[in-house]
């Protein structure tokens, strides 16, 4: 696969072509680099359409790698001229005559394979064949179609394996008061997750255990992140036996049930298992694991269940859900469907794979494609079990499109079993150049829709989905498709990984310089210890991601040593690492597109010519104590599309001076509380997300010039301009502690366009509620830390037409709560997390019918007896929709 030609594409349109380019460009040069936009097209279009691609014939196979390192040695010229042109004194912005030699040089070279292609097809035409075939016919006529529209609902149900689920659910709530441990083995993609989380969720089992928790484990277990994840906390305390106490404290009394998913080793278990107690009070712990001896191990008694391959009907079920329902395919495929079904035998990673791959074919599939199938599983499949789900993600993977291959692929940055944020993986991708720039396209949108059709694929999990707009917030992949993505990333020389298993450092030479573009670093090692050498330095590499296993938020260390100066690198993401100081080489990073840092204490970056990097896309600095820094210039960047920094970092006086189109993210930007002048949004029309932090007079907003009394005397903050951000969906807007509480005039000034609305310290009235629930598009509220102030919250009348998501955290003087139904018409969700003084849960939301999920957090008990009055009432009327999750409930003082 030519991932490079994919690069070298995004390469040229994101530096020449697209509508706000790096460069100008006159229409001579115009014309020769779409025409050798249009060859390399050419190249790509054989690869993806050649009847020969992925066979494993050693002529098409050499011409292949040849036009690989073709394209990969064009774009580091085309990108070394770049480096020299930006960087120069005066930052000329047009073409420079060595960057039209490179262009012009780069050009005869991609003729010249052309050439060969057009020669080898007329051979081909006249001969049939280059060589003689080598294999039984592929699937030949089977090609993505990334415009199809496609069900963006999730269909998690599982299908099959009734029995399993029903002896599992008995064993869960049966009369044995011991502790018992269940373990469900069996091979790579047969199911284990899916039938434990149908347990794990099932309404028997949420209403006979008090508590229950999930932990996934993966090859590399960490107990830290364990322990973490049974807590259901963001801890950061590094101390193991601290969070290990505080989970055996939780569980004590209360009968629980502990899904252990994905453990591969004794060890693991040995490491927690002191942390479960025995109260003989009939709670359980269910296992998955591939290895019969770990579940042999784990077990008591005679409780050990291996999965078993589905039968026929049940193929046949999860085959035609997921081809003849979401597809809508003609019945007359139902005869060759089956024969296909009985090829996958019953795996159901297999079968998934088989219909995503059917289900991406053309708008017209033929019969015949559908034969070619069936012949195609007949070579892949007559081999043993281990290798049969490995050789079918094989078929999946090499009729994908090379663009969604590339993405596919870059999967094998994260570690196996890694809940992945979407808006970070659609970043990382247009940073990386892997995607095609399409016209009335955000790039953000083209990254979705590739995403989306890697889900429909059956390639990628999704694991969450977005509170307010219909779309997946994190995803993942399965581990057998992880381990394959990973081991292909690294044949294709896409990627190196430095992990435990590959304990290799940078200075090592076993990275290979044209191997090593992107290196991703799990452990800390590398990065404290590991000098800058010649490899890290080379030319070829373009990204540096430091993605440690467990999340303390970074060491103090020497900056020195781990930031690799590659002049093309083009993402670096070190937020792991809290950095003493910067060094001035990184305004030389001229092609930086995506930088994650962080920095310690008072690390300034002050006079840095920010300006320079102007490819820059996305930017996250933070910082672990109060900034020193003022980033000058930052948003005046051309390409800059998402900006993260901590509070009291960015002012108004830092808004662009000149619209910025492409700015979408925006977090924090602080203002004061008074301001003679209404701060200019104008310049920033698409943003889509924005955080404000008002900030009171103190020492952190730096007005030397102005004195207390003058300050007083300043009218407060107009927000009015908020209301000309017709793109704004999400705002965050938060109050400093020495700030006066917000005036209700701020609510006014919230855009009607809203979606989500988070407001923290705010200090608003109750009265002003009234305001925020005529917003007619909010679907997500979430108040945090005395949003609102006073000890009665009463709801009456229409309201929050379309809230789906509420919030209510850390209200420290609410007491009373009523609602009427008719406030919240479609609530899906509510979340409370910490109102020590609410002893009560409204009970109107009872009436809500939508309402799905009742989430409470550190909690009183009476508060959380009430929910569960209201829970007991709707199933008394037949309704089992209603969820109730509570943890850290704790009795009040006194009782």
């Amino acid at each position: 696969m030519a991932i490079s030609l994919v690069t070298l594409l995004n390469t040229i349109d994101f530096h020449f072509l697209q509508p706000l380019p790096c460069l100008n460009v006159d229409d001579r040069q115009i014309i020769t680099i779409q025409s050798l936009c249009k060859k390399l097209r050419f190249l790509q279009a054989f690869l993806e359409d050649s009847p020969d691609n992925s066979i494993n014939c050693p002529a098409w196979n050499r011409l292949e790698t040849e036009i690989r390192d073709v394209a990969a040695e064009a774009e580091s010229k085309i990108e070394s001229d770049l480096y020299q042109l930006y960087n120069e004194e005066e930052a000329p912005v047009e073409l420079c005559e060595s960057l039209h030699q490179t262009l012009q040089q780069v050009t005869g070279d991609i003729e010249s394979l052309e050439r060969r292609i057009l020669q080898i097809q007329s051979y081909r035409n006249r001969n049939h064949s280059v060589e003689p075939p080598t294999r039984n016919p592929a699937i030949q006529n089977i090609n993505a179609d990334s415009s199809f529209k496609r069900s963006s609902e999730p269909k998690n149900a599982m299908v099959g394996c009734d029995d399993e689920f029903e002896t599992i659910k008995n064993k869960l709530i049966s009369d044995s008061n011991n502790l018992k441990i269940i373990s469900i083995t069996g091979m790579g993609g047969i199911g284990k997750t899916t039938l434990a989380q149908r347990v794990y969720n099932d309404e028997a089992a949420i209403a006979y255990f008090d508590s229950r928790a999930w932990t996934t484990v993966s090859q590399q277990h960490n107990l830290r992140e364990m322990l973490r994840e049974l807590l259901g906390s963001n801890d950061n305390n590094p101390d193991v036996s601290y969070l290990a106490s505080q989970l055996r404290q939780k569980l004590l009394g209360h009968r629980y049930l502990i899904v252990i998913d994905d453990i591969w080793s004794t060890q693991a278990w040995d490491g927690i298992q002191r942390c479960f107690p025995e109260d003989f009070n009939r709670s359980r712990i269910l296992v998955t694991t591939r290895l019969k001896q770990v579940a042999g191990y784990v077990s008591s008694g005679n409780n050990l269940y291996s999965m078993r391959f589905l039968n026929f009907n049940e193929s046949w079920n999860l085959f035609y859900n997921k081809v003849f329902v979401e597809k809508k395919f003609p019945l007359e495929f139902e005869k060759i469907g089956r024969d296909i079904v009985k090829k996958c035998q019953g795996l159901p990673l297999t079968i998934i794979v088989v219909a995503g791959l059917l289900s991406s074919s053309s708008n017209k599939p033929s019969p015949n494609q559908w034969e070619n199938v069936i012949a195609n599983l007949d070579l892949l499949l007559n081999t043993d079990s281990k290798k049969k789900c490995s050789k079918m993600l094989s078929l999946s993977y090499n009729h994908l499109p090379p663009h969604l291959k590339v993405c596919f692929l870059y999967f094998g940055v994260f570690p196996e079993d890694s809940v992945i944020k979407v808006k970070k993986l659609i970043r990382l991708w247009i940073a990386e150049g892997f995607l095609k720039f399409e016209l009335n396209k955000t790039m953000e949108e083209v990254a979705y829709a590739y995403l989306q059709d890697l889900v429909d694929r059956g390639l990628v999990q999704i694991d969450k989905w977005s509170s307010f707009d219909n779309k997946i917030k994190y995803c993942k992949l399965h581990d057998v498709l992880h381990s394959f993505s990973l081991r292909e990333a690294q044949r294709e020389k896409l990627l190196c990984v430095i992990n435990e298993k590959n304990n290799v450092g940078l200075a090592t030479s076993s990275l290979d310089r044209k191997a090593c573009r992107r290196v991703v670093s799990y452990q800390l090692i590398h990065i404290q210890a590991e000098p800058i050498t010649p490899i890290s330095r080379s030319h070829e590499l373009r990204s540096f991601l430091h993605l440690p296993h467990h999340s303390i938020l970074g060491v103090s260390c020497n900056n020195s040593r781990i930031l690799p100066y590659s002049k093309l690198l083009r993402v670096l993401n070190i937020r792991k690492c809290n950095l003493n100081h910067l060094p001035r080489e990184i305004e030389d990073l001229v092609h930086l597109r995506y930088l994650a840092l962080s920095l310690y204490q008072r690390a300034s970056i002050n006079d840095y010519q920010w300006c320079k990097l102007r490819c820059l896309q996305t930017v996250i600095i933070t910082n672990s104590h109060w900034p020193s820094f003022s980033p000058n210039n930052i948003l005046d960047m051309p390409q800059i599309r998402h900006v993260h920094f901590s509070p009291e970092t960015l002012y108004y006086h830092h808004l662009p001076k000149l619209v910025q189109g492409n700015l979408q993210t925006l977090f924090w930007l602080s203002l004061p509380k008074r301001l003679q002048t209404e701060p200019d949004f104008k310049a920033i029309p698409n943003i889509k997300e924005l955080g404000i932090h008002l900030m009171g007079y103190d020492g952190h907003y730096k007005m030397p010039s102005l004195s207390k009394k003058t300050w007083d005397l300043r009218p407060p903050i107009s927000m009015e301009g908020l209301l000309n951000l017709h793109q704004l969906e999400n705002l965050k807007f938060a109050r400093d502690r020495w700030s006066p509480k917000c005036d209700n005039k701020v609510l006014k000034a919230f855009p009607p366009n809203l979606k989500k609305l988070t407001l923290i310290r705010t200090n608003f009235s109750w009265e002003d509620m009234p305001i925020i629930s005529t917003l007619p598009n909010l679907e997500v509220l979430k108040l945090r830390e005395d949003a609102f102030c006073g000890p009665e919250w009463k709801t009456t009348g229409n309201g929050f037409c379309k809230l789906k998501y509420l919030e209510v955290n850390s209200l420290l003087s609410l007491k009373h709560w009523s609602v009427d139904a008719d406030h919240f018409p479609i609530l899906e969700c509510i979340f409370l997390y910490l109102c020590p003084d609410l002893v009560e849960f409204p009970t109107g939301f009872g009436e809500i019918d939508t309402l799905q999920l009742i989430d409470l957090k550190s909690c009183c008990s009476s508060l959380v007896n009430s929910a569960k009055k209201i829970q007991e009432e709707r199933r008394d009327l037949g309704d089992d929709k209603l969820v109730l999750r509570e943890i850290y409930t704790y009795c009040p003082k006194g009782t």
